[in-house]
Formats: structure tokens, C-alpha cells, sequence
């Protein structure tokens, strides 16, 4: 009897002990998906809250590439913002549905708070938009493409060499609204009176510039942009950019184009050139010589401890610049030497030793002393011998993903890209050009660059962009901004096959 009953026992007991495990697994499996949830959640807004612009192409885009060189400070303030207050909110919640789960109610609640945070991600970032966008094909890219062959572009015998300046997120919108931008400050007025004193193409009478079209908003989009004449398009079909041997194969570029008419290329960046597939797309179109924050560890130019925001801030940059510049341009090949700044990168930039405190907001005060740097960079260029026969072009990269303040935002303000062409090539008739009201991208620079070092474009057409030095009619200005940028959104077989796959 004693017997049975210590059975009975010991069969309750492991009983207990397996609903205890098995209620102990529930609950771990509840508080991972409710985890998972709040990340979604809070890991969404953190990027809206500390990019503004970022859009779903360019989260795809960065999934698809190696995300090496990605400034650590930018991890580590994900890490901070938003993994603790996720786990502290998950516990609280936690804590809630067993209060709830033990009067019988709360069935199934992590699943649904999933589901929930799903939709909403999903609904924030545009998913289903970008799906639809990706269903519904388009022949607008087809259509309009101006294919680069060599008839198509003829150098003349003078040709300029070209300083190309890529300024990270730097936008006319940063001026003072007396002179187009929308601040009562002026934030930028060294790049402002480059602007004014030398071509500048802008969307009205006043400073302004180029607006941004889908598949050009981030760095390295910006920059296949203003090189190719494309957009960067991104396919969800296939592990487009995953295998990383070949970015865009069949994009013939700014810097393939000056190779075979004897130009040597160079990109100087402050940071990782690995970063984004840039050093992939510039070594495959143009075989650039890079110089990036590797490249200065390695030759001793500075320590790995030394490393700041993304690498090196852009008052090294330019110094470095200058030591490169003097060297190659002792060579008897004309050259395109390209520089990418960082400072002004969000979240709210990088203070230099050479920035002032002048303005409420840091992101202000790294804006004007970005301005500052690139003018005295400019006023050096010119006072060097080769500047005689040196073009520079400088333009911002996208539109800034951190907004300095959107209560200074008009609804029927247009932010706008910055660009000045400084010298020309001589041969060029800049007399009769139309700089003001024009309503154009950054991939009309692809063209609009070559003409000012010296080519002539047949049709004044190349890939989707037109020279602004002409009377053509950019896309934009033959079909408007909306039709062109929706068109760019839509899924391109062309593009996919003539560009990604180079099925040709």
C-alpha cells in the first residue's frame, strides 16, 4: 500500500516537474518573440529617427552587401538606443500577460504582438509599396536608355584633367532662404558663393540644385548616379549583390570612359571603401586607385587607434588630397581624381579641430565648417599649375537623411542637391546656357561632367541623363518628376538583365 502510494507520488511529482518545463519553455518562447517584436519595432523607428530618408531599397541594398567598414559608433548607438529599452519593455510585458494569463486570459499574445509589429514595420517602410512597385514592370528605363558606345562621344583635343567632390548629404536647402535655402542662417555660405561665382544648375533664380529620384538616395546610389546615368536598382529575385564579384557588369561608366581616352582614376575617401560596394564599383568601372583609411594605416600616415567617425575626419581628407594631387599631376596623363567627404554624414556629423561653434546644433555648425574646408580646398586647387587645365565638379552625394529642422520645411519647398562646375574646358560655349528653372537629377551630371572636361555628346543624351549644358530636355523636364520617379521605383527587366546580369 506504502508502496503504491510513493508511486502515485513520485508519478505527481514528475508530473509538476514537466508542466514546470514546459511552462518555463512557453514562457522563454513568449519573451523571445515579444523581444523580437520590440526590436523590429523600436530598430524601424531608430532608423527613421536617425535617417529621415532612408527608404526600403537602400535596407535591401545593405542587406545584399558586406556591411564592413560601417562606422562603429553608429552600431554601438543602435546597441545603447534601442536593445536595452527593448529587453526592459519585454519584461514588463512579461510581467503583464502572466498577471492576464493567470484569470485565464492572454492566449496566444506573443504571437499576435509579432504579427502586429510585423504589419507595422511593414507598413512604415513602405513593403507592400516596394512588392507592388517590384509586380508591376516597367519599359520607361528601356525606353529612354541612350546606350554609351564610342561614336557617341567624341573628346576633343583639349581635353581638362577632373577633380570630381563628392559632399556627403550637402543640400542647397542649407542657405539662407534670402538666397534659396530654407534657414535664416546661412549654414553653407562658402559653397554658396562657389555656387554664384562659378555654373550652377538649379531648379530656381536662386541656389538650388538637382532633386533626388528613386535609386539614388544613398552614398554609393548617389554615386553610381552621377557616373553612370542609372539609377542603382536593386532586384529582391536573386542574390544580385550578395555574390559581390561583379557590381552592375554591364554599366559602362564616367571612369571607363576616361580610361580609354588616357585618363588615370582616383578615389580618395575617408573611410572604408569597402563600405556600400564602393571600392568593388570603382575598381570594375575605371580601375581607380583607392586611397581610403586602410590605405593611410598601411602607409603610415596615421595608427588604427587614431580611427574617428568613419575613419578619418575630412580635414585629414583633404590634406591628403593635397599630397596626392601634387604627386600626380606630374604625370603626363590627364587624370580624374575623385574624393568623397564624410564629416557631415548623420547622425548630427563629425566636429573637427577646425569646427566652430557658432550655430544651436552640432549638425549646423559640422554643415558650415564642411563649407569652409571645401572652399579653402578649392582656392588651394587654384593656386596649383595644373589647375590651368583642371575641372572641378562639386556636388552633394543625396539629400541629408537628418533634416537640420522640418518646422523650416514649406510644403511647397523642394529640397534640392548642391553643384558647381568650376573652369570648364575653354572650348566650351557657356555663353548661352540655361542654369535657372531647370528641373533635373544627379544623373544628369554623368553627362553634364563630361562635356564641362571637353566631350561632345551626340544628342547631348547618355544613359537616362542629359547635359545641362544644352537645350535638351532632361527626363524630368519632358515628363515631370512624379512619372519618372514612380517609373524608376518599377521593376526593370532591362535593367535587371542589360545592368545586373549583363544577359546581353
Amino acid at each position: 500500500m506504502n508502496n503504491l502510494l510513493d508511486e502515485k507520488i513520485e508519478q505527481r511529482e514528475e508530473t509538476k516537474e514537466t508542466t514546470r518545463q514546459t511552462n518555463n519553455k512557453q514562457k522563454v518562447k513568449l519573451f523571445i518573440s515579444i523581444l523580437i517584436a520590440l526590436l523590429l519595432l523600436e530598430s524601424i523607428e531608430w532608423l527613421y529617427r536617425t535617417t529621415g530618408n532612408l527608404t526600403i531599397e537602400q535596407m535591401i541594398f545593405h542587406l545584399k552587401v558586406p556591411l564592413q567598414g560601417t562606422n562603429s559608433d553608429m552600431i554601438w548607438q543602435y546597441i545603447v538606443q534601442v536593445v536595452p529599452l527593448a529587453i526592459i519593455i519585454s519584461f514588463a510585458i512579461m510581467i503583464a500577460i502572466n498577471h492576464f494569463r493567470e484569470k485565464g486570459k492572454a492566449k496566444n499574445a506573443g504571437k499576435i504582438i509579432l504579427v502586429i509589429s510585423i504589419i507595422y514595420v511593414s507598413t512604415r517602410a513602405n513593403v507592400i509599396g516596394y512588392v507592388l512597385n517590384q509586380i508591376q514592370a516597367s519599359n520607361f528605363i528601356e525606353e529612354n536608355y541612350v546606350s554609351i558606345e564610342e561614336h557617341n562621344i567624341v573628346f576633343a583635343e583639349q581635353k581638362n584633367n577632373l577633380i570630381y567632390i563628392y559632399l556627403e548629404s550637402m543640400e542647397s536647402s542649407y542657405t539662407s532662404t534670402e538666397n534659396g535655402g530654407m534657414y535664416k542662417e546661412d549654414y553653407i555660405k562658402e559653397l554658396r558663393k562657389l555656387a554664384q561665382d562659378n555654373i550652377h544648375f538649379s531648379n530656381t533664380e536662386k541656389l538650388g540644385g538637382a532633386v533626388q529620384l528613386s535609386g539614388t538616395g544613398w552614398t554609393i546610389a548617389g554615386m553610381v548616379a552621377q557616373t553612370s546615368g542609372l539609377p542603382l536598382k536593386i532586384s529582391i529575385e536573386q542574390n544580385s549583390y550578395g555574390k559581390y564579384d561583379e557590381f552592375l557588369p554591364g554599366v559602362k561608366t564616367l571612369g571607363e570612359i576616361l580610361q580609354q581616352n588616357g585618363y588615370q582614376n582616383y578615389l580618395t575617401i575617408g573611410s572604408d571603401a569597402s563600405f556600400g560596394g564602393r571600392s568593388n564599383y570603382f575598381m570594375q568601372h575605371g580601375n581607380y586607385k583607392i586611397w581610403d583609411v586602410n590605405t593611410a594605416i598601411e602607409q603610415g600616415k596615421m595608427k588604427k587607434e587614431d580611427e574617428v567617425w568613419w575613419g578619418y575626419d575630412d580635414k585629414d581628407l583633404f590634406g591628403y588630397a593635397k599630397e596626392q594631387l601634387l604627386e600626380i599631376s606630374q604625370n603626363e596623363q590627364p587624370f580624374n581624381y575623385t574624393i568623397l567627404t564624410a564629416d557631415t554624414h548623420f547622425s548630427d556629423g563629425y566636429v573637427c579641430q577646425k569646427c566652430d561653434n557658432k550655430f544651436d546644433t552640432q549638425y549646423a555648425n559640422v554643415i558650415s565648417c564642411s563649407s569652409k574646408q571645401v572652399a579653402e580646398f578649392v582656392q588651394w586647387i587654384q593656386e596649383q599649375e595644373f589647375y590651368q587645365n583642371t575641372t572641378i565638379v562639386i556636388s552633394g552625394d543625396h539629400l541629408t537623411m537628418q533634416v537640420l529642422s522640418e518646422d523650416n520645411i514649406g510644403k511647397d519647398y523642394q529640397r534640392t542637391i548642391y553643384n558647381a562646375i568650376i573652369n570648364p574646358v575653354s572650348s566650351l560655349d557657356i555663353s548661352n546656357i540655361n542654369t535657372k528653372n531647370r528641373q533635373f537629377s544627379t544623373i544628369d551630371m554623368f553627362p553634364t561632367t563630361l562635356a564641362a572636361i571637353g566631350a561632345t555628346i551626340k544628342d547631348n543624351r547618355l544613359a537616362l541623363g542629359t547635359d545641362l549644358f544644352s537645350n535638351r530636355e532632361t527626363l524630368i523636364e519632358q515628363y515631370g518628376y512624379n512619372t519618372v520617379n514612380i517609373q524608376f521605383e518599377r521593376k526593370s527587366k532591362f535593367y535587371e538583365q542589360n545592368f545586373i546580369y549583363n544577359e546581353q
